[in-house]
């Protein structure tokens, strides 16, 4: 039997390997579904991450007031979508879209998927991060040996 990931919250640190140790971090997080594809992310960043998870609980929380809105992207023509909650951007989509209808679905998936989603466990603590084993085949996460 074949079991299916459900939605997640992911966290992401931005510059993680380009910062020393005991610099400020810019936190931000993903929501993405069961075929691993981001739904939406966070339309702020925040300090560190007992903030980012309060914005998460907060927006679990409070998704029914949420206000989406439609909007274009550029030059190009592309759609993307904006979630405000207190008229304050919470979530935004994760990519451009090339058709509103396309847009529509996906912030329609993304407003599913919030309440039932799963959060990520702890973050991990920073000097940790410098200790993670190779994934097979001998390549770190940058591709290198």
């Amino acid at each position: 039997m074949v079991s299916m990931v459900p939605a997640r919250f992911l966290y992401v640190v931005l510059g993680a390997r380009q910062r020393p140790v005991g610099d400020a971090q810019r936190i931000g997080w993903r929501l993405v579904g069961a075929n691993h594809r981001e739904l939406g992310r966070s339309a702020l960043m925040f300090a560190d991450p007992a903030e980012c998870l309060a914005a998460v609980v907060l927006l679990r929380e409070r998704i029914a007031d949420g206000r989406a809105l439609l909007t274009t992207t550029g030059t190009a023509g592309g759609w993307g979508w904006r979630l405000e909650i207190d008229q304050r951007p919470v979530a935004v989509s994760g990519r451009p879209y090339q058709r509103q209808r396309d847009c529509q679905y996906n912030l329609g998936q993304f407003l599913n998927a919030v309440p039932v989603a799963e959060l990520a466990g702890p973050f991990p603590v920073r000097s940790q991060l410098g200790t993670l084993p190779k994934p097979a085949g001998g390549f770190d996460r940058a591709g290198v040996r």
